[in-house]
């Protein structure tokens, strides 16, 4: 047999690129290999912190001759540190015995006749002290409102950095348009305060004090402070109330004014009736940060719901839809008629909501004296709604026959000398007068009826399912804080109670 080496070489070759063949298809045939991420991520909220400090205070005291002037009163040294990045902006006001807008210098010895009014120029023959305030130069130097560094200037604005009346409103006197340092050991902003007094050769002898409130408002855009107690604050300063003090607050809802006062039961009750619109506040919704609702809750009437306010709308006396109705600006003349002759006018007058406690206000049905939208399903008998038109930290009375504790109207009218066998007061009080002062303003049920004749306020509680307490009066004196006679439909007066 003749073996050719040429075939054998042939051969081993073709096995080799077949091995080769092989090998290439192995090697494409591998997996992918595939990678699986995880991101992980921080966020850090930091909270503003904006403060004021002062330095210095009580360091204005002078001794002044009659006809002499005396400027660079004392020196406070006012210290902001803010990181609000919109800045911050500084408010003055007089607070002369610690009543906002009293700009005079006033002896406790002498009265009023010889107060020192605050005034810009020194005029002779009349006494006057003024204000001046200094930026301190520094990384975060404040502008002082007015000056010529102040770009906002207006026409008119008075200058700050040189002596000029006492603001008797929140008025800005300096601000910064950035945030400051607030770190360790922070230089922040700085500035200073002095005064100028003149005084008049007939001015009698005697030491006056005067005092002005700066305040700290940021970023420097917002608002000026409210010179004002608001409702929904009463937490925060019912405390501070005397009894029988009476002031005056305002629903920041609608910015509508009350009297208010700490009456005989330790309670701080509305002295002039709600005048509340409904649905008048923004975006229409009420949450129980504003009203006295359940806490995270709200409530969005419907337009059929909210206030109708024009003589010719017909009530609906239905208890199913909220209404209210506002006769407008118009007050109870204080004339006691139990024979009304149906005429609203006649017994009425114009008026300003603010600033009289017999200011008609708004006539409610039950359903929106308790912010609902269908009370109709509402028949817990004697149990207290819980919920109420008033602004919120306030709530409707209490009241009935077993609900005769803190904040009700028997506990209230007892207080005043009030007999429940024959429901009149034994001594001089009346419902009317001093100082619950509640109006003889009728009711609404299409129309008016017995103004000056008869007072209705609702309560928060339900008789039956169907017939709510109120508290009654009238003329001669008679007074009902349990009853109950009447359903839910007719307009009554509404009063609140702090909580």
């Amino acid at each position: 047999m003749v073996i050719h080496k040429e075939s054998s070489s042939a051969i081993l070759i073709a096995t080799f690129l077949s091995a080769l063949t092989c090998l290439s298809i192995t090697t494409l045939m591998l997996p992918s290999v595939y990678a699986e991420d995880i991101i992980d991520e921080i966020n850090i909220s930091i909270p503003v912190a904006c403060s004021i400090y002062a330095t210095g205070m009580g360091s204005h005291t002078a001794t002044i001759n009659n006809g002499q002037t005396t400027s660079d009163i004392g020196t406070t040294n006012i210290k902001v540190i803010c990181n609000d990045n919109s800045g911050y902006a500084i408010y003055a006001i007089g607070y002369t015995d610690d009543t906002y807008g009293k700009t005079v210098l006033t002896s406790s010895t002498l009265g009023s006749t010889h107060d020192i009014a605050t005034a810009t120029t020194v005029t002779t023959g009349t006494s006057s002290w003024a204000m001046k305030l200094a930026a301190v130069s520094g990384t975060y130097t404040p502008i002082i409102a007015g000056s010529s560094l102040d770009n906002l200037k207006a026409t008119g604005d008075p200058d700050f950095s040189d002596y000029t009346a006492v603001p008797e409103e929140y008025t800005k006197v300096a601000y910064h348009t950035s945030s400051t340092d607030t770190g360790t050991n922070a230089s922040g902003s700085n500035l200073t305060t002095t005064y100028r007094a003149y005084i008049s050769p007939s001015q009698p002898a005697g030491t006056y004090v005067g005092q002005v409130k700066y305040t700290l408002v940021h970023p420097n855009t917002a608002a000026a402070p409210s010179t004002m107690l608001i409702m929904q604050d009463v937490a925060n300063w019912k405390n501070s109330l005397a009894p029988g003090q009476e002031i005056q607050i305002k629903d920041s809802r609608d910015n509508k004014v009350y009297y208010v006062a700490k009456l005989a039961d330790g309670n701080i009750w509305m002295t002039q009736n709600l005048d509340h619109d409904i649905g008048d506040i923004t975006g229409g919704t009420y949450t129980s940060a504003d009203t006295d609702l359940p806490a995270n809750s709200q409530w969005t009437p419907s337009v059929a719901e909210q206030t109708y306010a024009t003589s010719n709308t017909t009530w609906n006396g239905s208890y199913i839809a909220p209404e209210s109705y506002d006769p407008g600006d118009l007050c109870w003349t204080g004339n006691l008629n139990t024979d009304w002759d149906g005429t609203l006018a006649t017994e009425t007058e114009s008026c300003t909501q603010d600033g009289n406690h017999y200011h008609i206000g708004n006539y409610y049905n039950w359903t929106a004296a308790v912010a609902m939208s269908n009370s109709s399903s509402y028949t817990i008998i004697d149990t207290d709604v819980n919920q109420s038109i008033c602004p919120a930290g306030w709530m409707l009375p209490k009241s009935g026959w077993t609900l005769t504790g803190s904040g009700s109207f028997v506990n209230l009218v007892t207080e005043y000398d009030w007999d429940d066998n024959d429901y009149m007061f034994t001594g001089s009080y009346t419902a009317w007068g001093e100082p619950l002062r509640l109006a003889l303003d009728g009711y609404w049920d299409g129309d008016s009826s017995y103004v000056a004749g008869s007072g209705l306020f609702w309560s928060s509680v339900d008789a039956d399912g169907t017939r709510p307490y109120s508290l009654y009066i009238d003329a001669s004196g008679y007074t009902d804080p349990q009853l109950n006679d009447e359903g839910r439909s007719r307009g009554y007066s509404v009063r609140c109670v702090a909580r």
